[in-house]
């Protein structure tokens, strides 16, 4: 999602970066998330100048599902669009048919209810509910998905997942206001967040796309959800690659759902996981196999530095040079990316990963 990089750093970026960034290094890595969709300034210029090889360009919104077609169009041989609802944006959904939705009241009244009075809706709602979106039915966003992903058979599905931290933001009049905060205390229930990834993950699963998965602040959450996918949906599940990204669980739990599910990837942003003090230990914690870059920015022409530098904690956390760095990196990115292909193909038989796989042998993320 959009950031704005305050660190101290930033005013004087030569003491930012252990040496210059090389071109010929950003060319071979690929950014494994990234929200250019979500630039202001967003110029297919700017994204075909940008040296990083490869950009995985996520979609968010209902409203820029769309927007993320013309951000691939403008550069098809470096783009991979990733086209999903992230959980920020997943309270308009509703799980009755088209035909037979809800009023908008009645819709966010049942989602958000009073604390003290489930029967009520939530106190700070009625200076919510002119702004927001009207509800939309989930089997007419699934329909939109998988046309997106059918249209671009390059794409995955992304960004999904789960977020307890977030909370509505208020209107433009009220926010403006110094003294009123930023956000309401309206929170997007758990419960609702979950029913939309499910729905996004059984399309991903006939279709045999992967996944770029949001978790914050819901770390006993997301390791319950993925057991439930792995035990209730099987092989379908298992064949796919899930990316945590901006992992910030502990290195003890990145050790857990590896060892637990072996189709997960992780990917770090020095803007996100990089402001723990426990970074470097947990870019250790994952499996050299496993690993993988991203930027999580929207502001395309600042792409190549934030790649940089977390290409550069990489190094030194792991202690690799630079060529031992990309090729690894270079290597695990094609696997994230590999084509699956639809529930019951056999898109990967005599591949490499894939009679590694069904022979047991090896201990990569695919």
């Amino acid at each position: 999602m959009p950031w704005n990089d305050t660190r101290p750093w930033m005013k004087d970026p030569e003491s930012r970066f252990r040496s210059p960034p090389d071109p010929t290094i950003l060319a071979r890595l690929a950014d494994a998330h990234c929200h250019p969709v979500d630039d202001d300034d967003f110029s297919a210029g700017a994204l075909t100048g940008l040296a990083t090889g490869r950009l995985c360009a996520m979609s968010s919104s209902l409203s820029n599902q769309e927007r993320n077609k013309d951000v691939y169009a403008a550069s098809p041989d470096t783009v991979i669009p990733f086209f999903g609802l992230h959980p920020w944006f997943s309270h308009p959904i509703s799980f009755s048919s088209p035909s037979s939705l809800p009023s908008k009241e009645d819709h966010y009244a049942a989602l958000f209810p009073d604390p003290a009075n489930a029967n009520a809706p939530h106190p700070s709602l009625p200076k919510l509910l002119p702004h927001l979106p009207d509800p939309v039915s989930i089997d007419t966003f699934l329909s939109h998905l998988e046309a997106s992903l059918v249209a671009h058979p390059s794409s995955h599905v992304g960004e999904v997942g789960l977020d307890r931290a977030f909370r509505l933001p208020n209107p433009p009049h009220i926010a403006a206001d110094k003294s009123n905060p930023k956000h309401s205390d309206l929170a997007t229930p758990l419960a609702h967040q979950l029913r939309v990834v499910e729905a996004q993950v059984d399309v991903a699963i006939r279709l045999g796309r992967n996944i770029s998965l949001h978790s914050v602040r819901a770390p006993k959450e997301t390791v319950d959800m993925l057991r439930g996918f792995k035990d209730r949906k099987g092989e379908g599940w298992k064949r796919l690659h899930v990316c945590l990204h901006s992992f910030g669980g502990s290195p003890e739990s990145a050790k857990q759902i590896q060892k637990a599910h072996p189709n997960t990837f992780f990917s770090f942003a020095t803007i996100i996981s990089g402001r723990s003090p426990h970074f470097h230990s947990l870019l250790r914690a994952i499996e050299p196999d496993r690993l993988l870059l991203e930027s999580d920015f929207s502001s395309t022409r600042d792409i190549d530095d934030q790649m940089w530098e977390v290409f550069e904690a990489v190094q030194l956390a792991r202690g690799w040079d630079a060529d031992e760095a990309v090729t690894r990196l270079e290597g695990n990115f094609r696997r994230f990316v590999l084509p699956v292909g639809p529930l019951g193909s056999d898109r990967r038989r005599g591949s490499r990963t894939g009679r590694r796989r069904r022979s047991g042998r090896g201990r990569t993320g695919t």
